[in-house]
């Protein structure tokens, strides 16, 4: 996308240049060589951009102060010179071919390209080269040179806030997504539940309202993970959320977790636990720890058949730790794979008991993880289970050699 505005402002200054130069080529009869040239440096030192001319051989006649600025060298080390003799052989060839070509054909040649000036600084700049033809048919190269560094960057500024508000339009659409039906199902699965249960202990059948209750509480606490993932994320999002790092053993925060999540794997008959393993202690966020460990387990209860296993490893290795939860269950396919962590995926299968998700869960996992300087994926084969596997830093963290179940 070319900026209509400078290059109408080029096309001007090239114009007021080409008439300046015939106005003092038609009074040099009449008027001392040196007025001519002061006039004409004035002319040019008053552009703004950096102008230069030169001769059929790219050797440069004229130069204004911007153009010496932005080169930085003197006005005495440019003239007489050509600036070929500063870029390799090859771009040399190239650099006089496109100078001729403009001398040969009359054609006007806009480019833009990166300048390293003196101080390693990086610029941006588009010249625009033109011909010049005088009285006795001498024909000279005239051109302007604009730094467009600030204009390319806020054009680079502008794409990524467009890219920015796409993603938040997708994030928006996703969260009214999960509100309007994956957080209402469970409530109104509750509420059947409920009123089952109510109809049965009216006929005092105590066994069937024992399988409710486990069903409504499983239900449930489902619906509250749901609803803290999406408050938590929502507050990350606007900076709310105040990272608080303290010492924690590993080991303890499993078993917490896994001992909440329990009564829903009952539900399917699957059995959690934790390997036995050496006892981490870290400095972390326990609430985040927590969150990122319930949705991998939760997940890995939707994805296993009823009478399945899921184990939780934890491993030291280098400088981070690596917990992994693994379940029997069905297994991810590829194309799945590799789209499950992001918001816009829309990824939300059954599980094995027909239950339903967002797959938010799996995306703010992602986000958590990689706040705390750590690494999330998952190694999955369909039919024999899935490892979601995530690395933490071991910063400041210390490990008991005392075995822990």
């Amino acid at each position: 996308m070319r900026d209509k505005s400078t290059l109408q402002e080029l096309e001007e200054q090239i114009v007021e240049l080409k008439m300046q130069n015939e106005i003092l080529r038609l009074h040099s009869s009449f008027q001392n060589k040196e007025e001519i040239e002061n006039h004409t440096q004035t002319i040019l030192n008053n552009m703004g951009d950096a102008v230069f001319v030169k001769d059929d051989q790219s050797r440069l006649l004229i130069v204004n102060d911007a153009f010496c600025e932005l080169f930085n060298l003197p006005r005495a080390n440019i003239i007489g010179k050509t600036l070929a003799k500063d870029v390799s052989p090859e771009e040399r060839e190239s650099f006089l071919k496109i100078d001729q070509q403009i001398l040969s054909d009359g054609l006007e040649n806009i480019n833009e390209e990166s300048l390293t000036v003196r101080g390693g600084e990086t610029l941006i700049i588009s010249t625009r080269k033109s011909r010049f033809i005088d009285s006795n048919g001498e024909k000279f190269l005239v051109g302007v040179i604009r730094d467009i560094t600030d204009y390319k960057k806020a054009e680079l500024a502008l794409k990524e806030s467009e890219a920015q508000f796409r993603e938040l339009n997708v994030t928006k659409d996703k969260l009214f997504s999960i509100i309007g039906h994956d957080l209402r199902g469970p409530f109104i699965n509750i509420l059947s539940l409920s009123e089952l249960l109510i109809e049965n202990t009216k006929e005092v059948d105590v066994e069937g309202a024992d399988q409710y209750l486990d069903m409504i509480n499983a239900t449930a606490k489902s619906a509250l993970t749901l609803l803290d993932n999406l408050l938590r994320w929502a507050k990350s999002q606007t900076g709310q959320v105040n990272y608080t790092s303290k010492k924690i053993g590993l080991t303890s925060m499993i078993h917490e977790v896994l001992e909440q999540s329990n009564s829903i794997a009952k539900t399917k008959d699957i059995t959690l636990k934790k390997v036995k393993s050496d006892d981490i202690e870290m400095y972390l966020d326990e609430e985040m720890f927590k969150t990122i460990l319930r949705n991998l387990i939760s997940n890995a209860i939707k994805f296993t058949k009823p009478g399945g296993k899921i184990q939780v490893y934890v491993a030291s290795k280098q400088n981070q730790v690596e917990i992994t939860i693994s379940d029997n269950g069905i297994g991810i396919a590829e194309e799945t794979r590799k789209k499950l962590f992001g918001i816009s995926s829309n990824i939300s299968s059954l599980g094995t008991a027909n239950e339903k998700g967002s797959g938010f869960g799996l995306f703010l996992c992602k986000e958590i993880v990689e706040k705390l300087g750590g690494n999330i994926w998952v190694e999955s084969q369909v039919g024999k289970g899935s490892d979601f596997k995530f690395t933490l830093p071991l910063n400041n963290s210390m490990v008991n050699p005392a075995k822990i179940v």
